[in-house]
């Protein structure tokens, strides 16, 4: 929290690293994830619990910022986007259509409900623009699990790195409406 000039806030460029940060620990757990449950490995749950620690991670950072109201809504909105993006891994790599469909149509709910959210905390993010981001990123994740699934492993190394492009992407898009907000 170097340079700040309001008390408590990060300067900009290190509020940038931390959503960039926590945004991509997402999506590296996330395949960390994916290979151990498609190889089987004892590791899984490990995995699990420090992929649900993003929202915590983020709710303790949008504190700073935002009312603890709203940003408890967030973290419970974001462990369920966590919680629903895993079950569709799982249900791909399984093979499991209807628990998918399932799964999928909860997804969806979700992903309009916490980017409705997200845009009435900051009115400077677009609340289409980031549900669309959010399906990208789970279609993007379920590509990848397919790949790894298939042992498509070259193709699968590739759409992981598109993962992390896109992720920071999103990390920025965060970044820029919060630059506004707070620091205008």
């Amino acid at each position: 929290m170097d340079n700040n000039n309001r008390t408590g806030y990060y300067s900009k460029e290190d509020l940038r690293n931390v959503l960039r940060q926590y945004f991509t620990d997402y999506t590296m757990w996330m395949r960390f994830y994916i290979v151990s449950r498609v190889s089987g490995l004892n590791d899984q749950e490990v995995i699990k619990n420090r992929i649900y620690e993003t929202p915590i991670q983020l709710a303790r950072l949008f504190r700073i910022y935002y009312d603890g109201k709203e940003t408890d809504i967030f973290e419970d909105l974001f462990r369920t986007h966590i919680r629903l993006s895993i079950g569709l891994v799982e249900d791909v790599i399984a093979g499991n259509t209807l628990s998918y469909a399932k799964n999928m149509e909860a997804f969806n709910d979700n992903a309009k409900t916490l980017s409705t959210h997200l845009s009435q905390m900051n009115p400077y993010l677009n609340q289409p623009q980031l549900e669309n981001l959010l399906k990208n990123l789970l279609d993007m994740t379920l590509d990848e699990a397919t790949k790894r699934k298939n042992m498509h492993y070259a193709d699968d190394v590739y759409q992981y790195d598109n993962i992390e492009y896109f992720i920071l992407m999103i990390a920025d898009i965060l970044w820029g409406a919060m630059v506004k907000k707070f620091y205008s």
